[in-house]
């Protein structure tokens, strides 16, 4: 089993909270000669792990509450009408959670797992220590019948870590997080969730559903998506010396039907010379040339689900939400 320790933080939160390892080393995450390679590319791209700094993370918290960024409170309502019926078919298992955030809509599952069958046992996976803190603040601070335990790692290295976790398990995937991914991350994922999950173990993905361009273009083209775009830019300047300027920059968010996905990039509104000098790589944008800098998967659930079954992971059942724009998605290894 994953031992548990007395709590690491507030007094008052703690019950059985362990958070082990230590951070994930920036330079492993934000690796320069892969942004080197991305922007020497055709399409050039930046990796979105850019969106995840100080103010990446506060622009997304305002974007979640943006009126046409349906994804969160999607997810949420779907969590809160089903929990229970999530906990009902697969019985007692222990929740291990790819990338936690603050837990707030994991909260709703733990909730109902804890009410039906007492005790939980939840393992979140995330790169950093503080986050994992947050995590077990907000959810120990409502729940006291959970012994959380908090693993430091990327996500192929958390699942390496809690392998020790013994029983039957549900992993989670919420915030539509492999919808971010290319085909080729998403297949190295399932690898190693393949690897994780025991047979008869659970899977739980958040994704969200190919729809009308209209919609889709509204939730990723408002005030918050745009600064967050810009703020890539802002973060490569900060982690590499760079010298874009964000005024020279135009947000571009369309829906690529014929790939089922929403693209982000960033458009050169002039000619310009960018210098990454702590990479000592430089190169020449074209008036008009776009860098991408995220994808966002919108999926038929059918043909989404295909990659999961060459996984051994067969769908056990699909919840929406009531306009049917999300969707989440149980799964089994078989």
């Amino acid at each position: 089993m994953l031992r548990t320790l007395p709590a690491i933080s507030k007094p008052n939160i703690g019950r059985q909270c362990n958070i082990t390892g230590t951070d994930v080393p920036e330079a492993m995450i934000f690796r320069g000669d892969l942004l080197i390679s991305s922007l020497s590319g055709s399409p050039r791209s930046i990796s979105s792990i850019y969106y995840y700094d100080d103010n990446g993370s506060a622009l997304y918290e305002r974007l979640c509450k943006e009126e046409s960024y349906y994804l969160f409170r999607d997810e949420r309502s779907i969590l809160a009408r089903n929990a229970k019926s999530i906990s009902g078919i697969t019985g007692p298992v222990s929740l291990v959670e790819l990338g936690s955030g603050n837990a707030e809509k994991t909260l709703l599952l733990i909730t109902s797992y804890s009410e039906i069958f007492g005790s939980v046992n939840y393992a979140a996976i995330d790169i950093n220590s503080s986050i994992l803190k947050r995590a077990a603040e907000n959810i120990l601070s409502m729940k006291s019948d959970v012994n959380f335990t908090g693993i430091i790692g990327t996500y192929n290295t958390g699942l390496e870590k809690a392998a020790t976790l013994v029983g039957p398990k549900l992993l989670l995937s919420l915030g539509s997080s492999v919808g971010n991914m290319y085909d080729d991350e998403l297949c190295d994922l399932l690898g190693s969730v393949r690897s994780f999950l025991g047979r008869g173990d659970y899977f739980l993905v958040g994704i969200d559903l190919d729809k009308e361009s209209d919609v889709l273009e509204a939730a990723y083209n408002n005030q918050s998506a745009i600064l967050a775009n810009l703020c890539v830019l802002q973060h490569l300047n900060w982690r590499f010396d760079g010298n874009f300027d964000l005024f020279q920059f135009r947000h571009v968010a369309f829906h690529n039907k014929s790939l089922f996905r929403m693209e982000g990039h960033l458009e050169a509104m002039q000619a310009q010379s960018i210098d990454l000098k702590k990479l000592k790589f430089s190169f020449h944008l074209k008036k008009g040339e776009m860098i991408r800098t995220e994808i966002m998967r919108k999926v038929n659930l059918h043909r989404f689900h295909e990659m999961f079954i060459k996984y051994g992971l067969s769908p056990v059942h699909n919840w929406t939400d009531s306009n049917k724009r999300y969707a989440i998605s149980l799964l089994q290894r078989g």
